[in-house]
């Protein structure tokens, strides 16, 4: 259950404020609320199986003290990367196709190679029970685009410069304890 509950609230807390947050709010204006969100629940669920079986594929093959060093080191660039992360602008597009087949598409493409997956990959290193994994990481990245998808143009700006600095401190902190952990400084 804490696998469950680590890659949960991981995913989640990179997911806030995160371009497909944004990605998702401008889709909510363009496709049908259903079709948005079984495209995204969709997209999350494929989008996390790839890193959380790497990850876990790699546990077996490469010594922990390696991957736990790979770990932290991937959790402090998300931090800096957080940090210097700008949103982008979107641009206006029209859809032709079924609004779950484009918001599955524009999702994938979005979140491909993104933080979250890093993220996904390095917890699934540390933690043996890969079904829990996947699983909280899945609901970490649909749960916060569900409820932009809810709740659409009602939402009002989120401050996104208190976001990434909150989010970087805590993926730079977490990045250090695990290095730390590594080193033999600390131990859990």
């Amino acid at each position: 259950m804490i696998s469950l509950l680590i890659s949960f609230s991981t995913i989640f807390l990179l997911e806030i404020a995160d371009k497909t947050m944004l990605l998702t709010l401008s889709l909510s204006t363009k496709i049908k609320k259903s079709e948005l969100i079984s495209g995204i629940l969709f997209a999350s669920f494929i989008i996390m199986l790839i890193p959380v079986l790497i990850g876990n594929w790699l546990s077996t093959l490469l010594p922990r003290a390696t991957l736990v060093l790979a770990s932290g080191l991937i959790f402090l660039i998300i931090g800096i990367f957080f940090l210097f992360d700008t949103p982008e602008q979107e641009k206006e597009k029209t859809f032709k196709l079924p609004g779950a087949l484009i918001a599955f598409i524009v999702f994938t493409l979005a979140e491909m190679g993104d933080k979250t997956q890093l993220a996904a990959f390095s917890i699934a290193i540390n933690l043996k029970n890969t079904l829990l994994v996947w699983l909280g990481a899945s609901l970490g990245l649909f749960i916060p685009n569900l409820i932009v998808a809810l709740i659409g143009s009602k939402i009002s700006k989120i401050n996104q410069k208190i976001t990434k600095y909150v989010s970087s401190t805590i993926f730079i902190t977490i990045g250090i304890l695990i290095i730390l952990e590594y080193f033999g400084i600390i131990t859990w």
